[in-house]
């Protein structure tokens, strides 16, 4: 692990995080109730109380009970070493530091969904095997695909659509994940193909989500529609 990089990513978030200590990892804008099936806002978390994340890799097996802060509310700094080493690229056992902001929106998610594993289907992806090369959030830590077990990918992602401000959110209703990632402005996509297919993206987001054509279209009906 490139110890280097670790401090700098570090440096980069500790102006952050005194004020996560302070004021709690903060949603923008109303608070509501959690459900695992019901979408709802995320709350505020007080870093003190925030609780362990239920990890587990989909491709290795591996589990995780990340705790990313003590009960004083500091940051555990080996927790992002742990974490930096779980999101390994499955393919080439390389590593990159996560993304701070990333990292507590999962502790956020943790909170809301009390109790519930999350299964990560792709973590941090070596530019060599990666398909879009170093175009991917994946290639530099700021991007994570996952389902939460109990929780519908579509509540998931209306949760997080709903919960958070310069996040990229993309929904694969025909595969077993949701994409999230870390980006200066927010952003949101459709992409009907399942595993092993080419890319399907809806060129109607807002309408399939609200018609629910999202769930129903097959990949094969989105194609025969178009697709970007």
């Amino acid at each position: 692990m490139d110890l280097i990089v670790l401090r700098r990513f570090l440096h980069r978030a500790r102006p952050v995080l005194p004020l996560l200590a302070a004021c709690a990892i903060c949603a923008p804008g109303r608070v509501g109730a959690s459900s695992a099936h019901r979408v709802s806002q995320v709350q505020q978390v007080d870093p003190a109380r925030a609780p362990a994340i239920p990890l587990k890799n989909l491709h290795t097996g591996e589990r995780l009970e990340l705790r990313l802060f003590d009960a004083r509310g500091e940051l555990r700094t080996h927790a992002l070493t742990q974490l930096r080493e779980f999101l390994r690229c499955v393919r080439t056992g390389e590593d990159h530091p996560i993304h701070w902001r990333l990292t507590t929106l999962l502790v956020a998610l943790a909170a809301h969904f009390p109790g519930k594993t999350f299964t990560v289907v792709s973590g941090y992806r070596d530019p060599s095997v990666n398909r879009s090369g170093h175009r991917s959030n994946h290639t530099r830590g700021r991007a994570i695909d996952l389902r939460i077990d109990g929780v519908p990918n579509r509540v998931l992602r209306d949760t997080i659509q709903l919960s958070f401000d310069g996040v990229g959110v993309g929904y694969y209703p025909n595969s077993s994940f949701v994409h999230i990632d870390i980006r200066p402005r927010a952003a949101e996509w459709i992409d009907f193909s399942g595993p092993g297919q080419r890319a399907c993206y809806s060129t109607t987001v807002t309408d399939d989500l609200a018609s629910g054509e999202a769930e129903r279209l097959s990949y094969e009906q989105a194609r025969a529609r178009g697709c970007k």
